[in-house]
């Protein structure tokens, strides 16, 4: 399962990065990106669970986001990292069943794979400030 859930967090970062790029996540971004990218079911499963999150707490999500991340604006940020961290975002707040050190862990894997020399730092701090602040309340 944890191995689902690993590949799972990569398609989902694959998607939201490139859908990113193009400026548009739809329901219709993301069929043609599986008709391309086929995946094994359950990690599938498990990156349909997340986008489909993003999908409707983007909002909030980026609310969240920019709030930790204090000085840096979204647009302001690579866009490995804004995709990693709106992921790390997305599961820390909205799926309970994942504790917050195994999504922490997960985002610095992806950016150390995908971001800039300096994105691990970055991604662990805003993440790390957010579960501190969430256990806090």
């Amino acid at each position: 399962m944890a191995e689902n859930r690993k590949a799972g967090r990569e398609l989902a970062f694959q998607i939201l990065y490139h859908t990113d790029r193009i400026g548009s996540l739809t329901p219709v971004e993301v069929d043609r990106y599986w008709r391309l990218h086929p995946a094994d079911e359950d990690s599938k499963k498990f990156a349909e669970r997340l986008i489909s999150v993003f999908l409707e707490k983007n909002r909030q999500i980026n609310d969240i986001l920019t709030q930790a991340s204090e000085s840096w604006t979204l647009e302001r940020m690579d866009a490995v990292s804004r995709s990693i961290l709106r992921l790390g975002v997305c599961e820390m707040y909205y799926f309970p069943d994942v504790p917050p050190a195994v999504t922490i862990d997960e985002a610095i894997r992806l950016v150390k794979r995908y971001g800039p020399e300096n994105a691990p730092s970055f991604v662990n701090g805003i993440l790390d400030r957010l579960h501190q602040e969430k256990m806090a309340i």
